[in-house]
């Protein structure tokens, strides 16, 4: 977790494994000890949109490589969609009266984007990777070692890789507008994503103080 004061403003960072159903206790604890005045979530607006409709969770049907990623996840304990860690977020939102704001692109900027910097051979990188997905060598130490072997697994090629760093800059750029608004912001990000979040919001902003907490 990671603390980055932007001028007026503390901002945490908070790592999430997506799926992991222990994530929810981390968020949780994390709110409860913060207190914070706004809720950020690495996720779009209608992202969003969609957990607010909790009768559609179990109409969800998983991608086959989200298929292999869960069966490699639950060597860690119970895994769940739409990822815990952004439904309890939402839970505590409610039940606090604290707002919740999405941080990452809207579909049609990410849909935008991806045409931009995906090419042809990324794709067909990618669907290479996902038909030999079962037989790969992954970090398994801990669910965050995982997350991110996988995730440089998936995002290897280039317009990907290119394609995660855009996100990353929209979603800093996003908090440090919400760090002008509130003076404590608690940003729930997928741990693979938490390191280019924070250094996108140093590089482009006043940033003073990171605080690696362990």
């Amino acid at each position: 977790m990671r603390n980055i004061r932007i001028e007026a403003a503390d901002i945490t960072l908070l790592p999430v494994v997506k799926g992991l159903v222990s994530e929810e206790e981390t968020v949780s604890r994390i709110f409860d000890e913060m207190r914070p005045d706004v809720i950020a979530i690495s996720i779009s607006r209608e992202d969003l949109e969609g957990l607010h409709r909790r009768e559609d969770y179990d109409k969800y049907e998983p991608s086959d490589l989200e298929i292999i990623y869960q069966a490699f996840l639950e060597s860690f304990g119970e895994v769940r969609i739409p990822p815990p860690a952004y439904v309890r977020a939402l839970e505590i939102s409610e039940e606090k009266g604290t707002p919740i704001i999405p941080i990452d692109m809207n579909e049609e900027l990410y849909t935008e984007t991806y045409c931009q910097k995906v090419r042809t051979r990324d794709m067909i990188r990618e669907s290479y990777f996902a038909r030999r997905a079962t037989g790969k060598t992954f970090d398994l130490s801990s669910p965050d070692a995982f997350a991110r072997s996988w995730d440089a697994r998936v995002n290897k090629a280039r317009g990907f890789r290119e394609l995660e760093r855009a996100r990353e800059v929209h979603m800093a750029n996003t908090l440090r507008r919400l760090g002008g608004k509130y003076s404590r912001v608690l940003a729930i990000i997928e741990c693979e994503r938490l390191d280019g979040v924070a250094r996108a919001l140093e590089d482009g902003g006043p940033a003073n103080q990171d605080t690696l907490i362990k």
